[in-house]
């Protein structure tokens, strides 16, 4: 595994997916209190409205135009769709699993995505790939340890597991839009359709915008703004460098920043396993950096 070998354009992506990684790692921890008050629902339509606007601002700014005529795209409303099914899903297995258990139980992401990739958009996957797909199960297996138990509560489990799926799903289809269009413009999409949809959603189900504190809506905009936005603006633009697979193998790094970050704020125990589990998806991130994007 020669870095020589590897073109600059993938580091590019490794770097980009990096920097975007430590900004989605500050979102469950500020989720997680913006739940004080906020119900699934709600803190979806609020996350994505203020991701929406911070890109609109963004795309303003960068003087570049935005056609309202592409919402007849259907793409586009099954961009949004996976993205609002996904954070309502993530919500609520918030509201009652930790932090830390939702980032580990998430990376079964990773299995989802590389599976999506290769029926979709035929992204070959090389030994190397299956190699740190491997070491990212087996290191999230030693970073959960005991965090993992089986009396959380069962409906928090089963949206912790689905969730990623639309994520994943939400991942493969912006891949494949932003071969053609700028990753803000889709991005922007994403957000737009998904605050829509859940607002309709909510509607439908007279979901109740009662009772909603000031600090919760802090939380959540704070959330909106690393992970909606800024995370994501860095993701898809990677994704015009590396296969969405590579991408997401990097961002199996992710418990281990979220574990650093919820340090702060709940007590987390450092043990030989959670060394041993930190080293086995570093390991995996190397070898993505370290070896040719392998395009089908």
């Amino acid at each position: 595994m020669s870095s020589k070998a590897v073109p600059k354009k993938q580091l590019w992506g490794i770097e980009l997916n990096l920097v975007s990684l430590l900004l989605s790692s500050i979102s469950p921890v500020l989720n997680k209190f913006s739940l004080v008050s906020l119900s699934p629902v709600v803190g979806g339509i609020f996350t994505s409205f203020f991701a929406t606007i911070f890109v609109l601002t963004t795309i303003f700014i960068m003087h570049r135009r935005v056609s309202f005529t592409n919402l007849k795209n259907p793409w586009l409303w099954l961009l949004g769709g996976t993205n609002a099914i996904g954070i309502i899903l993530q919500y609520v297995a918030l509201s009652s699993l930790s932090p830390i258990t939702v980032t580990l139980i998430a990376r079964m992401y990773l299995v989802y995505v590389f599976f999506l990739s290769y029926v979709f958009l035929k992204e070959k996957i090389t030994k190397w790939d299956y190699l740190a797909i491997i070491l990212c199960i087996v290191g999230s297996f030693f970073i959960s340890g005991s965090r993992l138990q089986f009396s959380d509560n069962v409906l928090g489990l089963i949206c912790a597991f689905i969730y990623p799926l639309m994520y994943a799903a939400n991942n493969i289809i912006a891949k494949y839009l932003v071969g053609e269009a700028e990753p803000s413009n889709v991005l922007f999409y994403n957000h737009l359709t998904s605050a829509l949809l859940l607002l309709c959603y909510a509607l439908i189900t007279s979901t109740s915008f009662n009772n909603i504190s000031g600090r919760a809506v802090a939380f959540n905009f704070g959330g909106a703004f690393f992970n909606g936005f800024m995370s994501l603006l860095l993701f898809y633009t990677s994704l015009k460098f590396i296969t969405a697979g590579k991408a997401n193998i990097v961002r199996a790094l992710g418990p281990v920043v979220v574990i650093i970050y919820s340090s702060f704020f709940f007590p987390v125990q450092v043990t030989p396993s959670l060394i041993t589990g930190a080293i086995l998806v570093i390991m995996a991130s190397t070898i993505v950096t370290f070896t040719k994007t392998n395009q089908g």
